[in-house]
């Protein structure tokens, strides 16, 4: 077809049939890729695969938008719309809630020490998460009494390469490909023991298969893994949050795409960028605090929002806000408006609710 000359011999006539192949062939490849997304998933968990589901339909047929495709493609291209929200949806159950709250929890910890660590910043994180490790491990150097002449030389070699295996660690933790999980009861049991064998292997390297040195490995992972459980835990109370779409959060590639599935709000769609207002945990905010401000605390949330109200709330934003020139959307509007926005989406909820009740029990 590329090589199909004008149409009728006109020689100022634009050629569609070239652009229309190239297209052509494009949209079978992202068919293809969309099936081999399906069948990792159906093969086991696999975090990274369905984020990929989930970001599908951001990628326009090579890179243009939907609209702008060939009248002739436009049938195919809506089928593999909706054969990506099938897929979506069949594995859906297995990525919300529960373990999977549990596991992004785990990885967004992971990504905030990682960053404060790997970066230098003397920060919040940055003083515990070293000593709490340094301590175990002088403690574990110790305990083996060592009286080789080498000794000094060991513990040169465990200075020099705590920085390594704490990244190394953290990384298998962030990693998004698909968690081994054998005999493992969970993915996040499975990512734990990903992450102690990737700490494991990088202390023998560097020790040189020290008899001691699994047992340094098991008490380092024992207490990274108290370390990251707990600030999981302690910052996984929700926050109402603006996010601006133009940005991105210091998450793995595409896991914030599961962030926004766990955690729902309003959406407003401005050109490709969709800003949110949501209630996402406080952990979240101290991560993306690390580096730029795509996330914006507005108020705190004492009840559990549906994402009905989020999306009244960022509805009544003026349009003008979000246009490209707007440096952070929230910030355009006065003092206090987003929030008194989100208190009056919040009374109309309520007043729906009871209006609700009376029209099912009229005598309460």
């Amino acid at each position: 077809m590329a090589d199909v000359p004008e149409p009728g011999g006109c020689q100022s006539c634009p050629n569609p049939f070239p652009d229309y192949y190239t297209e052509a062939r494009h949209l079978l490849s992202r068919m293809e890729e969309l099936r081999k997304l399906d069948d990792r998933l159906v093969a086991g968990h696999d975090l990274d695969a369905y984020c990929g589901v989930l970001a599908f339909s951001m990628h326009g047929l090579g890179g243009r938008d939907p609209k702008d495709a060939h009248r002739l493609l436009r049938k195919p291209l809506a089928a593999l719309a909706a054969a990506r929200d099938q897929v979506a949806a069949r594995h859906a159950g297995a990525y919300r809630g529960g373990e999977a709250t549990e596991e992004l929890l785990m990885i967004g910890t992971a990504s905030l020490l990682h960053t404060d660590f790997h970066r230098r910043r003397p920060g919040k994180f940055r003083l515990p998460w070293q000593e709490a490790w340094e301590e175990i491990c002088e403690e574990a150097l110790d305990a083996q009494e060592l009286e080789n002449p080498s000794s000094d030389q060991i513990r040169y070699d465990y200075r020099h390469g705590f920085d390594q295996w704490c990244e190394k660690w953290l990384t298998a933790l962030m990693d998004l490909s698909p968690a081994e999980q054998h005999a493992r009861p969970s993915p996040v049991a499975a990512r734990w023991a990903r992450a102690h064998d990737v700490l494991e292997r990088a202390i023998k390297r560097d020790l040189q298969d020290q008899p001691w040195a699994v047992r340094l490995a098991d008490r380092l992972h024992h207490t990274g893994r108290g370390l990251v459980a707990g600030i999981a835990a302690s910052m996984a109370e929700p926050v109402v949050v603006a996010y601006d779409g133009r940005e991105v959060i210091d998450l793995p590639w595409l896991a914030q795409e599961i962030l926004w599935v766990q955690y729902p709000g309003g959406v407003r769609q401005a050109g490709r960028s969709q800003h949110r207002l949501t209630a996402l945990p406080r952990l979240f905010t101290l991560l993306d605090s690390l580096s730029r401000r795509s996330l914006d605390v507005i108020a705190d949330t004492d009840w559990h929002d549906s994402p009905a109200v989020y999306q009244e709330a960022i509805d009544n934003v003026p349009k003008a806000a979000f246009s490209p020139d707007a440096y952070c959307w929230w910030n355009t509007n006065a003092a206090g408006r987003l929030p008194h926005l989100l208190v009056m989406a919040r009374t109309e909820a309520a007043s729906a609710r009871r209006q609700a009740q009376r029209t099912q029990a009229p005598w309460r």
